[in-house]
């Protein structure tokens, strides 16, 4: 059986502040987000029915119809979730426990990971991930949790479900076990940039391929890790590169991989283009220091995550409804 984490946090005005600046400096977007994302209504159309819900009700759902499921842990705001969706949880049978993001990391929790306070803030995503872990069952025996995006409402059953079935063979080889979604062309719908890897794993190599020989592939909403088997302290720092953002972040990803001992990456990925997938498997290895499994996977739909600007709403609503 699996315990489902959902990661719900809430940003302060500031940091959203923050961010709304560089999406408007890097990718010109118009930020729309002031209050709780995960709680802004969509509307979707189901057997000719029109509906309108929270962003994070559409994971929930999915989560409740998984029968390998068998507790759901999500932590963000807890009166703002409880006030919204505690008729919808209570409604199902299927355990759900709410965790504060404001509430301390327990001094238990923080020697049995060795987390360093000043790399993980108790209200930070890795403060929230180490915390939500230790309330669920899978913590209690030293196992695998599946992390989900609160903000991902495409992502389907059935890509939920594949994902689970697939990285039972891996679980014991690794602490973190991420899907890439195969994007076809340069961008996907949302006009993202995939990161474009040469496949070299026995998955999707059917699929088209660049002039290089090259996939794209990008990071969908799900993750399947075990803190036990991995640092705790550097997954606030991948989180805040995971964009690549401006040059600044750039910059900062290239030394770091220069230190890991990989000082040829940007001239692997920009010139030669012959970066691999077991290559970035090796690299993020020896970051997260654990190892870490990139699984390729079909999906496109489960990498909309909904971030705040106009665009995305407008894109992911027009999804939501055509479904």
């Amino acid at each position: 059986m699996v315990s489902a984490i959902v990661m719900a946090g809430y940003n302060n005005k500031r940091a959203v502040k923050k961010y709304s600046r560089i999406v408007a400096e890097n990718y010109g977007e118009s930020f729309i987000e002031s209050g709780y994302k995960v709680l802004r209504e969509f509307t979707t159309v189901q057997n000719g029915k029109t509906e309108t819900k929270p962003l994070i009700q559409y994971t929930l759902e999915n989560l409740y119809k998984i029968d390998v499921i068998d507790e759901i842990i999500i932590v963000g705001h807890t009166m703002l979730l409880k006030q919204r969706l505690g008729k919808f949880i209570n409604r199902h049978k299927k355990p759900c426990r709410l965790v504060n993001q404001n509430s301390k990391i327990a001094a238990e929790i923080v020697e049995r990971f060795k987390i360093k306070p000043r790399k993980v803030k108790y209200n930070s995503i890795s403060g929230n991930i180490i915390k939500a872990y230790a309330e669920s069952s899978a913590c209690d025996n030293n196992q695998h949790a599946l992390f989900v995006a609160a903000d991902s409402p495409l992502t389907s059953t059935d890509f939920i479900e594949r994902f689970i079935e697939s990285v039972q063979a891996y679980k014991d080889q690794a602490g973190l076990i991420f899907p890439i979604v195969y994007i076809d062309g340069n961008k996907d719908k949302l006009g993202r940039n995939p990161l474009k890897m040469i496949n070299d794993t026995p998955y999707l190599q059917d699929q088209a391929k660049d002039e290089f020989g090259r996939q794209g592939f990008r990071l969908s909403s799900l993750l399947y890790a075990n803190p036990h088997l991995f640092d705790i302290n550097t997954v606030n720092t991948a989180y805040s590169l995971r964009k690549a953002l401006s040059p600044t972040v750039q910059l900062q990803l290239y030394r770091i991989t220069q230190s890991l001992g990989y000082p040829n990456v940007y001239s692997k990925y920009f010139f030669k283009k012959n970066l691999t997938v077991k290559e970035m498997q090796n690299i993020c290895s020896e970051f997260f220091k654990g190892r870490v499994k990139l699984l390729p996977i079909m999906g496109e739909e489960a990498t909309y995550d909904y971030d705040g600007t106009a665009s995305e709403y407008r894109m992911i609503s027009d999804m939501l409804k055509s479904t």
